[in-house]
């Protein structure tokens, strides 16, 4: 399979790079609206984001990894007009067979995905998550390096857990919710709502000053 990337600015589209790479695929372009154009080989930036249409005609998939709502847009907009987006899953990753994983995800090096979870479509799994059985993952979530998700774990969509964050069994995550990094979470979170700490607890709004 051909592929492009689109990618958001920062080093989660050259994660995203060398996982496609990893797997056995060509990558025939990037579309990026940052800086990754002088950290990638020559050439290979095709232009932002917003042209990603321009290159329908090539024939590639496209692989999602910029932010959680421009994913979860522009994966429907793309099948829309004939377009296909990927799945990848790295080779050094250990993903159940009897694990669902949706269309447009992106599992980089190191995760397990146990038997019966669901990853929902365009999320993302940074390296070394542990996903265990009958967790669910809604569309667009997002997962730092280190998460560990224990049983019957629910995670909605477009949440964000953050680097090395541990969910106990049982618990959801709300959608759009934050649980910031190392964070244990014992008990739900609200949808919208930023955890941290051990155990996980709400952080109160920013000042508007």
């Amino acid at each position: 399979m051909n592929v492009v990337v689109v990618m958001g600015p920062g080093g989660q589209g050259r994660d995203a790079f060398d996982a496609c790479i990893a797997a056995g695929h060509t990558v025939v372009g990037v579309l990026d609206d940052g800086d990754n154009a002088a950290k990638l080989p020559g050439g290979i930036v095709l232009g932002p984001v917003r042209h990603w249409n321009r290159h329908l005609q090539s024939g590639a998939a496209y692989v999602l990894a910029n932010g959680a709502r421009q994913r979860r847009a522009l994966g429907p907009e793309i099948v829309a007009v004939g377009g296909r987006v990927a799945t990848i899953i790295h080779p050094m990753s250990a993903v159940s067979p009897r694990a669902t994983i949706g269309a447009g995800v992106i599992i980089l090096a190191g995760c397990v995905i146990a038997p019966e979870a669901r990853i929902g479509a365009y999320s993302i799994l940074n390296a070394n998550c542990a996903v265990d059985h009958d967790c669910v993952l809604g569309e667009a979530v997002q997962f730092g390096p280190g998460v560990t998700l224990a049983g019957a774990v629910t995670v909605e969509a477009e949440a964000f857990i953050g680097v090395g964050a541990t969910l106990l069994p049982g618990v959801t995550v709300g959608a759009g919710a934050v649980v910031g990094g190392g964070a244990v979470v014992i008990r739900d979170v609200p949808p919208g709502v930023t955890v941290a700490g051990n155990p996980a607890k709400p952080l109160p709004p920013r000042s508007q000053e």
